[in-house]
């Protein structure tokens, strides 16, 4: 149990783990104040016993035990509603802020980190597994201890006043317990990791299904293939969460017959005690009473905290395997002003897990107002060799040279604020042609429009009110693959800075456009570096440079 506290207060966090420790401490002490008002039921009605309603009755020392019982019950209910409250508020969120900071932290890693992880598992852990950790593991651990606390309390008072009987009492439901988690330890683990599977497999089965629209509705075939393979995951999902509320629920049964009994043999063994009279053992037979109807839906709670704990995790492993990989933010360090030249020196990269390296042996110089055409066939290394110049990817072998200083680690940042990358499959949200050029940033309308011109997107726009406010859909599925790459070209040339990298920018548009486009821009930026990655041998003749990375 140490351990996986340990393991708890790793994943979260000290901050946040201290929030929730002061949670847990105000259950507890709700708890115990609740089991106080229990152990006043014992001189209540030893008095009412004694007295018997009548005169001699001792109304006060009564009347007084009804308030301070009255008092701590009242008190209890106070500080549980406050634990609720406080227990609510800090699940919520803490789960929220976990999953805002899991999320944060993934927009940091390296480019090369996000190939390796599916898109639809990160969306899967961070919108819906983070929150299912706090409902699984935080919030049921806090319950446990609030449970715990009041089970151990209530046990010791009924020790105190009768040994024998709350022994048998606690070593049968205990023993009950102990046996059934046993028995159920491993279905839970088994039917917990099957159900974050099947989550999993669903959102990226639809997270697939949805970004390859028009091919599923053109394929039949596709479609009766996704629509089988998420109805299997959703079925395994169903059978996974049915076991694991039969297996929480079935010691309930077994328990109600079990206590039933017990109490049946308190009393009758308290009542045949020599010379004990019915009146003497009214206190007793109450107090247990009462504290059977506490413990009873405790005793299964708490079995049931501890279920939804094992089964919820493999969801832990999975995330410290997540957390693991993650690289701390690197600090920024100034990487000055390119004067005079971008120089790749032996340059080599090597995908993780692929068979051969992308690029190797790579060299070329590309001086202030140079442009720099890289060709060769598919699968080359052309965009890897883009991504590689963008620091995107850290080359394995060789270095990138900014004007005679190799690029470091730490100056990727700053490097980046000196380039403008225009991809070859661009990225557009669901916004408006504006927001997809600017991508949320108040520029001046006169830049913006400078922007529009050089990408003759002003053709597209012109005469037409309000077009650039006009929503593109998700992906950018209301333009065309032309509109697509020319908003992607005015996004990279708001700024005016030092080096552009283009990947296929004439792709999509038909050749009068595309030279065009090309003219204008190389008009516009005279002083910069471009590295264009194309097939079309029109746009590479007129650059100064050719790289063929198929030779």
């Amino acid at each position: 149990m140490r351990q996986a506290i340990r393991r708890l207060r790793s994943l979260v966090g000290p901050q946040s783990w201290a929030r929730y420790q002061r949670t847990y401490v105000l259950a507890a002490l709700a708890a115990l104040v609740e089991t106080a008002s229990i152990a006043a039921v014992f001189p209540i009605v030893a008095g009412i016993a004694a007295g018997q309603g009548g005169a001699d009755a001792p109304w006060f020392t009564l009347q007084g035990a009804l308030l301070v019982m009255a008092g701590l019950y009242v008190g209890g209910l106070c500080l549980r509603a406050l634990a609720l409250h406080q227990s609510a508020r800090t699940n919520m969120t803490e789960g929220y802020g976990f999953a805002a900071g899991l999320f944060a932290r993934s927009l940091e890693q390296p480019f090369v980190w996000n190939l390796a992880h599916h898109s639809a598992d990160l969306r899967a852990m961070i919108l819906s597994d983070a929150q299912d950790l706090i409902t699984s593991l935080f919030a049921p651990l806090g319950r446990l201890i609030a449970q715990v606390t009041l089970v151990v309390a209530v046990a010791c008072v009924l020790l105190v006043l009768q040994p024998l009987a709350t022994v048998v009492f606690a070593t049968a439901i205990i023993g009950i317990y102990v046996l059934t988690f046993a028995l159920l330890r491993r279905p839970l683990q088994r039917d917990g990791e099957a159900q974050m599977a099947a989550h999993a497999q669903r959102h990226r089965l639809s997270a697939e299904a949805f970004q390859a629209g028009r091919e599923v509705q053109l394929s039949p075939h596709l479609q009766v293939r996704f629509a089988a393979d998420f109805a299997v995951a959703s079925g395994d999902l169903a059978q996974a969460a049915t076991n694991r509320s039969i297996y929480t629920e079935l010691p309930k049964l077994l328990l109600e017959a079990m206590i039933f009994g017990v109490l049946a043999w308190v009393a009758l063994h308290t009542a045949a005690q020599p010379g004990v009279v019915v009146a003497g053992t009214l206190p007793t037979m109450v107090l247990f009473a009462a504290a059977g109807l506490k413990l009873f839906p405790m005793g299964h709670l708490v079995f049931t905290n501890l279920a939804l704990m094992r089964a919820g995790w493999p969801i832990v492993t999975r995330f410290e395997g997540l957390l693991a990989g993650l690289q701390a933010a690197k600090g920024t360090e100034r990487c000055a002003a390119i004067r005079s030249d971008v120089v790749l020196e032996k340059v080599g990269f090597h995908y993780p897990g692929a068979s051969q390296p992308a690029l190797r042996d790579v060299s070329l110089t590309a001086r202030r107002g140079e442009k720099v055409a890289i060709i060769g066939p598919s699968g080359v290394g052309k965009s890897t060799l883009i991504d590689v110049i963008a620091g995107l990817l850290v080359p394995n072998e060789g270095r990138v040279l900014v004007d005679g200083a190799a690029l470091s680690p730490s100056q990727i940042r700053d490097w980046q604020s000196q380039l403008r990358y225009c991809p070859q499959v661009p990225a557009l949200f669901d916004q408006s042609i504006l927001d997809n050029i600017t991508l949320g940033v108040d520029y001046p309308a006169e830049q913006v429009a400078a922007a529009v011109h050089l990408a003759c997107l002003d053709t597209t726009v012109a005469g037409k009110a309000d077009a650039l406010q006009t929503r593109v859909g998700e992906q950018g599925r209301h333009l065309s693959g032309g509109q697509i790459k020319r908003i992607s070209i005015a996004r990279a040339l708001l700024d005016d800075v030092a080096v552009y990298l283009m990947d296929e920018p004439t792709s999509n548009l038909d050749a009068n456009t595309a030279q065009m486009v090309m003219t204008r821009v190389f008009a516009a930026r005279p002083d910069a570096i471009f590295f264009i990655v194309t097939h079309d041998l029109a746009l590479a003749k007129t650059c100064d440079t050719i790289v063929d990375l198929g030779r």
